[in-house]
């Protein structure tokens, strides 16, 4: 089963299916659409002068026709179910640009899907995120791409005063190329949670990069990362955190574990302090299998392969221990999936 099959099984009250550049499914629930709740292709929300005031202000500007979907939560709305936005790329390239706005005091899960079914492909997904005061979304993406696709995927954020935004990016088939990177900026009192579960194929140069802003006080922004790279894989993590304000708290945690003599990591932790007041701490490690533990687990009978399994699956799914609740049966299930995958 896809990872796109496995999205879409999940209850979503909103869905938001594209193949290439045709919209294949556009489902919103009526009790969500009757509370103004607005789920539509970016092209057709950009009628919207204010829409249109918020594009490329989370990201740096890229030239590119607005495909990809819009996402309007209304003031003071919580959906439990997630909304789900699924993007499959089969010929060619695909660009997609993603607005997502969440209205003051709001509360959303929000699941992304990218993936590629032809050989050959590339893909740029580009989203930006809006979050009023008081607004909390738990934002779940996952990719899974053929072998020979190319992918760039970035994220801005952009958190009004006491909002948070929790994250967690996972890939259950890594692509021969990708550099993705995530950035927020954080106002008063807001909160930030950038999270990264992933398995390099073999052979294959990722680069995964995460940055906080901490623009105003009394807010807070944690980075944390489990890789686990394989044979002849290249994996470089820039982790990226910078106080602008006093009373402000920053935290960087990148941890690899490299199952092949031949993978190659690199952890990129940057502190930056622009005011006194602010308190930031970073923790990197990169590592291998114990031989102590493998062999304890084969004297307990079993394979060589099946202890290297539950070694990796337990370090991955330390990285789950801070994933929101909605989100925990998901990333679970894909932790054991990579797992075995690491391995293979």
């Amino acid at each position: 089963m896809s990872v796109v099959e496995e999205i879409l099984k999940s209850g979503s009250v909103a869905v938001y299916l594209q193949r290439n550049y045709e919209v294949i499914r556009q489902v919103v629930a009526e009790s969500l659409a009757s509370r103004g709740f607005i789920l539509e292709p970016l092209s057709k929300a950009t009628s919207r002068d204010w829409v249109k005031k918020l594009l490329w202000t989370a990201l740096p500007e890229r030239i590119m026709e607005g495909s990809g979907a819009f996402i309007y939560v209304p003031p003071g709305v919580k959906i439990h179910a997630p909304l789900t936005l699924c993007f499959v790329v089969s010929k060619g390239s695909q660009k997609v640009h993603n607005v997502v706005v969440i209205d003051r005091g709001s509360e959303v899960t929000l699941t992304s899907a990218c993936s590629s079914v032809g050989s050959g492909t590339v893909h740029e997904g580009y989203t930006e995120v809006f979050l009023g005061y008081g607004a909390k979304l738990h934002y779940f993406m996952s990719h899974s791409w053929m072998r020979e696709t190319e992918v760039v995927a970035e994220s801005g954020i952009v958190a009004e005063e006491n909002s948070s935004f929790d994250y967690l990016y996972t890939c259950l088939r890594a692509p021969a190329t990708i550099s993705s990177a995530t950035r927020a900026r954080l106002k008063r009192g807001a909160s930030a949670s950038l999270s990264t579960i992933y398995v390099a194929s073999p052979n294959s140069k990722s680069k995964l990069g995460s940055s906080i802003v901490l623009a105003e006080e009394g807010s807070t922004g944690e980075i944390s990362s489990r890789v686990v790279a394989g044979r002849g894989s290249y994996v470089s993590l820039p982790a990226e955190i910078e106080a602008g304000a006093p009373d402000t708290r920053g935290h960087i945690e990148c941890r690899s574990l490299q199952v092949a003599p031949d993978a190659y990591v690199e952890t990129i932790p940057v502190l930056r302090s622009l005011s006194g007041g602010s308190q930031l701490t970073h923790e990197a490690a990169i590592g291998k299998i114990s031989d102590e533990e493998l062999g304890y687990l084969m004297s307990k009978g079993f394979t060589e392969e099946e202890a290297t399994t539950l070694l990796v699956r337990g370090f991955l799914e330390l990285g789950v221990k801070k994933v929101p609740e909605p989100l925990k049966p998901q990333v679970e299930a894909l932790a054991r999936l990579l797992a075995r995958k690491a391995i293979g």
